[in-house]
């Protein structure tokens, strides 16, 4: 045991004898440069320990800032239970257009945070078909999504359509509604076609293929047809849809459906085309106040066009692609 002991204290002895050798045999430089790098590599570990101390306190603090503000927060979305879409309708109405309204709303269906819909109506009305789907649409949405009609400007011919699905409908004093009836134009310029020495040579089968053309006068029985055909049947279901979605007897609807426009604060009209007569920022703020407090969120804008002009013509481009494209075809 003793021996043991004793071989334990001589290897101890050579090793401390052996630390002291390199000690002394190291350049003083080298020991210099090593104690500057454990230095950095003590100072680097302080810097880093700070930086991240640092983010970590600046995202806390925007956390907070943005908690506070009731603003979109990437780590916890406080407000998301607080939202009502706002869909301003203030093109003509197409089918297109109707794609892109319905494709707006079902995009928010997605969220649950969204309570309710308010849909703002500034449009001087379109395609019948167009109109007729977007109304029978928000009657669907508004048996799960609680949907509130304005009218700002004006909701006239297929826009009245589609505001008359949702009751009640609330309107600016000065704004336009009506409008109901349907409407086909058709062009003559045959005159101007023969002073060019312009000649229409088309082939048809079938006595009513081609009913009218730009470059001749519509026949009696052809505007007949194109009345019976058309007209008359779209008018009829505008009509009848108006006086149901409204909750009114057809015969009492049709003294306000022959094509005339009104003002939304006329006397004869209140509780027929229009329920009560608001401002927006109004209706905004009874909402604002039924859905504790929620925040108004644009959804289905479209870009605008550089000017007038371009608006003008692109409508009416899509207008008249869509009349043709209703017209009967066997």
């Amino acid at each position: 045991m003793k021996l043991k002991s004793h071989s334990l204290s001589i290897i101890h002895i050579v090793l401390l004898f052996n630390n002291k050798l390199r000690r002394k045999s190291m350049d003083p430089k080298d020991l210099e440069i090593k104690k500057l790098k454990k230095e950095i590599s003590i100072s680097s570990i302080k810097q880093y320990a700070f930086i991240l101390l640092f983010v970590a306190e600046i995202i806390l603090i925007g956390a907070v800032f943005i908690d506070f503000f009731n603003l979109k927060n990437p780590f916890s979305d406080v407000s998301a239970s607080k939202k009502i879409a706002l869909l301003h309708i203030d093109h003509p109405i197409t089918t297109k257009y109707v794609e892109h309204l319905i494709k707006s709303v079902e995009d928010i269906k997605k969220e649950k945070p969204y309570k309710a819909l308010l849909v703002d109506i500034s449009s001087p009305g379109g395609s019948p078909t167009a109109s007729q789907e977007f109304a029978a649409y928000l009657k669907d949405l508004n048996k799960t999504m609680p949907v509130t009609m304005y009218v700002n400007d004006m909701a006239a011919s297929g826009a009245y359509y589609i505001a008359s699905a949702i009751k009640p409908i609330y309107a600016n004093k000065n704004a336009i509604v009506g409008s109901i009836g349907v409407i086909m134009p058709h062009y003559n310029v045959s005159e101007l076609a023969q002073k060019l020495g312009v000649k229409e040579d088309t082939i048809t089968a079938g006595k009513f293929k081609q009913p009218f053309s730009l470059l001749k006068e519509m026949t009696k029985e052809n505007k007949q047809y194109i009345e019976n055909a058309l007209l008359k049947p779209t008018y009829r279901n505008f009509v009848e849809d108006v006086a149901a979605n409204r909750g009114i007897p057809k015969e009492k609807i049709k003294k306000f459906a022959e094509g005339k426009i009104y003002i939304a604060s006329m006397p004869e009209i209140q509780g027929i085309l229009v329920d009560k007569i608001t401002n927006l920022y109004k209706l905004k703020a009874r909402l604002k106040k039924q859905y504790d407090d929620a925040r108004f969120v644009t959804i289905g804008e479209r870009p605008t066009p550089r000017n007038f002009l371009h608006v003008m013509m692109k409508e009416a481009l899509s207008l008249l692609t869509e009349t043709f494209s209703n017209a009967p075809r066997q």
